[in-house]
């Protein structure tokens, strides 16, 4: 009896299907030409398994069946092989071709999402910019999407000459060829060309196109170099000092006789002030060592404990007390 229930709960779990998790019905991503997009789908319960489910979508106006469509070649991915309830779709390489509406379905119910493919917006767009450049020298005329992660589906430099028009890049034709190459590869949104070894025939207008976008330049060429290149000339704004700063060092052979010429120099300076010395330090000595015995014997000294001091100091009183006495009268 319980080996049927059993089976009974298994029958009704796989015919109860898998409940999508997503709640709203439509859900908008947005992702970046060239770059990756998850779209999510899985089932509310991770132990469902769905018994069926795939990926639509109605990008080219009508309902295409994703995981079958040549388009995608080699840019899907599924996980149901790895988590059977996880049914999101991975796309690679996003082109701008892959917006639009795409579906996920089970046997009971689906999801919509609408994927949005930003491309390519070029900054400045109105206008035509003005650039200047020099013969011989090289320009870069400033082609830039919005976002620098923004990869172009493609990308192209035009060149309006005097008498036609020529692509130049990827094309590179006419006298352009091998001269011209873009700016950067690391950004894919910087689409700048350098033209280099300018000529007075590089003069006209350029054109840079992306899908529907596109931004023109009117370039300029000069005969000559920049002020600032020209050979054998010095800027009106260089400091004089910096010709001294570029002259070649000095010999040693001269720089020996200088500091020679230097001592020399300073020879009587330094036995005036050995002479000088010589004639202080023992007088300075000599006052030190008279202080340190007391100086001559007199009224000013303290003459205690030196008995010759004090002897010679009575003898030079009692004269005085005894021609005193002598004068008494009788």
């Amino acid at each position: 009896m319980m080996k049927c229930l059993y089976l009974l709960s298994v029958v009704f779990h796989v015919a109860a299907g898998c409940a999508l998790s997503v709640d709203d019905n439509l859900r908008e991503i947005t992702g970046h030409n060239g770059g990756s997009v998850l779209l999510p789908c899985s089932c509310s319960d991770l132990d469902t398994k769905p018994q069926k489910f795939t990926w639509w979508t109605y990008r080219t106006g009508h309902l295409i069946e994703v995981l079958n469509d040549e388009h995608y070649h080699s840019r899907l991915q599924v996980f149901n092989h790895i988590s059977p309830a996880n049914l999101s779709l991975f796309i690679s390489d996003l082109r701008e071709e892959d917006q639009g509406v795409y579906r996920c379905r089970t046997e009971k119910e689906h999801r919509d999402i609408w994927l949005y493919v930003k491309g390519c917006e070029l900054v400045k767009k109105t206008g035509v910019e003005r650039v200047t450049g020099f013969t011989e020298e090289s320009v870069v005329l400033p082609c830039v999407c919005t976002d620098l992660q923004d990869k172009p589906k493609s990308v192209k430099w035009q060149f309006n000459g005097i008498r036609d028009v020529q692509e130049i890049y990827p094309e590179q034709t006419g006298h352009h060829r091998n001269r011209v190459k873009l700016v950067s590869n690391n950004a894919p949104g910087n689409l700048s060309l350098l033209i280099s070894d300018l000529t007075e025939e590089d003069q006209g207008v350029y054109r840079c196109s992306v899908q529907a976008d596109r931004r023109d330049f009117r370039l300029s060429v000069k005969v000559g170099r920049r002020e600032t290149s020209k050979k054998g000339t010095t800027p009106s704004s260089e400091p004089p000092q910096c010709k001294t700063t570029n002259s070649p060092p000095a010999s040693s052979s001269t720089t020996l006789e200088q500091d020679k010429q230097q001592t020399h120099r300073n020879l009587p300076l330094v036995f005036s002030i050995l002479a000088f010395l010589l004639l202080v330090i023992p007088g300075v000595v000599a006052f030190i060592f008279w202080r340190r015995k007391g100086g001559r014997c007199g009224e000013n000294v303290i003459t205690e404990g030196r008995p010759d001091c004090k002897r010679k100091h009575k003898d030079q009183t009692e004269p005085d007390v005894a021609y005193s006495t002598l004068l008494l009268p009788t």
